[in-house]
């Protein structure tokens, strides 16, 4: 044992030295928290979250995010909008509402009551971002859920330099003779018992379908697929509606991804 100790300390100091630790990964770049924007208004002060990617050049898209009532720009940002607006090179708007809400017209809450012009403040606010920022006023889209959708609808009805709105969860809360040509893409869940797909007749909100028949007025008989429904209309606008089964009041999963090939990519000119 003594003769073989030499030979074994020798086989160990020439054997290979094992292989250094990999460096770990750098980590992924933190998401743009975005500059807020403050316009004053009648009603004092209003905010907005706006995020410029570096890809988005001069005449980018400009997408607008609204919340439902009580919600808060921060929380729809979380949505994941934010990293397909990077990729694809569009600005992305998070205004905040009143007390957390908007005046739909028959939806909801303080800003009903005080009567705040919310559609004067969104139009406001696409304004100072195509001066401040350069986007282009023809390529702008409203996203909105619950109320939020309700005032995309309402800014689309009051003729909104809107070239298209997503609504989730929306409906009608008011009139509508005479709708900007806008294309749309709208989601409803079967089992929302707030916004129903029939309508809440007691609040004065239109079913999904009476919702839609201002948009689809002139377009030609829609193409079903499975839960889908399009319809190819004039000036190349198109109007799709999906049901989701089982869905309730609130976000789906597949909805930011949804709205942004059907709607936003499927409309810039990208």
């Amino acid at each position: 044992m003594r003769r073989l100790l030499p030979l074994l300390l020798l086989l160990a100091a020439c054997a290979p030295a094992p292989p250094a630790p990999a460096p770990p990964a750098p980590a992924p770049p933190a998401p743009d928290p975005g500059n807020t924007v403050t316009l004053t208004r009648p009603e004092g002060a209003r905010q907005a979250i706006v995020v410029r990617p570096s890809s988005a050049g001069a005449g980018a898209p400009l997408v607008l995010v609204l919340h439902g009532s009580g919600g808060t720009a921060q929380e729809m940002q979380g949505l994941g909008f934010d990293p397909l607006a990077a990729r694809d090179g569009v600005v992305t708007a998070y205004p905040q509402g009143l007390d957390g809400t908007w005046n739909a017209g028959g939806c909801c809450g303080s800003a009903v009551r005080n009567g705040v012009d919310d559609v004067g403040y969104l139009t406001a606010l696409v304004a100072d971002l195509v001066a401040r920022d350069g986007v282009d006023p023809h390529r702008v889209y409203a996203v909105g859920f619950s109320n939020g959708a309700m005032m995309s609808y309402t800014w689309a009805c009051a003729g909104g330099a809107l070239a298209g709105i997503g609504p989730v969860a929306g409906a009608l809360t008011g009139p509508c003779p005479s709708p900007a040509p806008v294309s749309v893409v709208a989601l409803a869940g079967t089992a929302d018992d707030r916004v129903r797909i029939e309508g809440r007749p007691d609040r004065g909100w239109a079913s999904l379908d009476a919702t839609l028949a201002p948009f689809v007025a002139g377009c030609d008989a829609p193409g079903t697929r499975t839960a889908i429904t399009s319809w190819a209309c004039p000036g190349g606008r198109t109007v799709t509606r999906e049901i989701l089964d089982g869905q309730g009041h609130s976000w789906p999963d597949s909805a930011t991804a949804f709205l942004w090939e059907r709607l936003i990519m499927g409309h810039t000119g990208s």
